[in-house]
């Protein structure tokens, strides 16, 4: 899967949707980030990125349609990776709800001079 599969995934959910930043007080809402980078040989020539990113998923119901939604999609691509569920009863942002999160390794190429 490439990036930008996995934000079209993750957009076609129908909510809110944000790369690295959370928006304060919507839910539900998905954020995801990068926090492992790998590079790959690709065909013997050149350089692929393998990029882990965490995708996380802020609801106010445990395993709510958001998150039905986004596990059908997922499947759907063949892909099924492990979710882990927490509820998070104080913080600044996302105070009395519910946090499900998972990662997904996607193919990010690498552009010249970098």
């Amino acid at each position: 899967m490439k990036k930008t599969e996995l934000s079209e995934l993750l957009h076609s959910v129908g909510i809110q949707v944000n790369e690295g930043i959370s928006s304060e007080g919507k839910f539900p809402r998905i954020v995801y980030w990068p926090y492992l980078e790998e590079d790959v040989m690709a065909s013997g020539e050149g350089y692929e990125n393998k990029v882990t990113y965490q995708v996380s998923l802020f609801s106010k119901e445990p395993q709510g349609k958001a998150y039905k939604i986004l596990r059908k999609k997922l499947r759907e691509k063949g892909l099924h990776p492990m979710f882990q569920h927490e509820y998070v009863e104080k913080d600044k942002f996302f105070a009395n709800s519910w946090h499900t999160f998972f990662s997904i390794e996607v193919i990010e190429e690498i552009e010249d001079g970098k």
